[in-house]
């Protein structure tokens, strides 16, 4: 019996281990896109001479972040 409990531990620590990991790869995803869509923004911003909503909706970040990193520029 405790071979049994011992097994079930070990699959779902492995189970939440990879679940964990996962987790760690997307949001890492989600960061890299997030920081590569600032950064065209960025070049937009001081290339283009396009408009704040033109942008926003080019590289889909909300209007008042934009207006805070022009801010910044």
């Amino acid at each position: 019996m405790c071979r049994a409990f011992y097994e079930m531990f070990e699959e779902s620590t492995n189970r939440g281990i990879q679940m964990g990991i996962k987790q760690g790869i997307e949001q890492g995803i989600e960061r890299g896109v997030k920081n590569t869509q600032i950064k065209i923004a960025i070049k937009m911003l001081v290339r283009n001479n396009q408009t704040l909503e033109e942008i926003s909706e080019i590289v889909g970040l909300d209007l008042n972040a934009l207006r805070e990193l022009k801010k910044s520029i």
